[in-house]
């Protein structure tokens, strides 16, 4: 049986609209969304104080870190021209354990609420595909830490690409650590500081 020429392209026509009204909406999406699902999670989590074992916390985590943060990108910051010489299982492998590093991190670092919140402070937009969301954290005791979201919009949508905590980048910490081992050593050897690091946020 022959279709009509026209009865074929219209419902292409309407998947192409659709796809293109998910894209449209994807990227109007408030980047400061992103950060939502983080402080939501780790709130959650210090709220449930020992209720949750590290390797519980960490499992909430995870799946979270791989969807926000725009590991690709880091891997190029921190590795500069070098990213370009790894091969895609050594990049594969990276992206892995810098995962699951900052999953590890935080199920480490929040783990007991003590009246603990997350306030927003104001959100930056550079361009349609980065923006800086100012967040404030609001210790137990009082103390107030800045926390500054250095965000990307791609396919993926908006992904976090650094977190720089009253003025400190840890990434760019971690950038000279990781380029002297790689200079001094090789790739294992960056791995094993990853690996160790992660192991090391293990407490219960």
């Amino acid at each position: 049986m022959k279709w009509p020429m026209k009865s074929l392209l219209i419902p292409l026509l309407l998947l192409g609209t659709l796809s293109s009204h998910a894209q449209q909406a994807d990227r109007d999406a408030a980047p400061e969304e992103t950060v939502d699902r983080l402080e939501t999670v780790l709130i959650e989590n210090m709220k449930a104080g020992e209720s949750l074992t590290f390797d519980e916390r960490f499992e909430k985590l995870r799946p979270l870190v791989e969807d926000i943060m725009a590991v690709e990108r880091m891997g190029r910051y921190l590795f500069g021209r070098d990213w370009a010489s790894f091969g895609e299982p050594q990049r594969e492998r990276f992206k892995s354990a810098f995962l699951d590093l900052s999953a590890a991190t935080y199920a480490g670092q929040f783990k007991d609420f003590g009246g603990e919140r997350f306030d927003p402070v104001e959100v930056q937009r550079q361009d349609e595909d980065r923006a800086v969301v100012k967040r404030r954290l609001t210790t137990g005791s009082g103390k107030k830490v800045a926390f500054d979201y250095l965000m990307t919009h791609s396919d993926d949508g908006w992904q976090i690409v650094t977190i720089i905590t009253d003025g400190v980048s840890d990434l760019a910490v971690k950038r000279t650590q990781y380029q002297r081992l790689l200079e001094d050593q090789d790739f294992e050897a960056v791995i094993s500081r990853i690996q160790d690091s992660a192991e090391s946020q293990r407490s219960d």
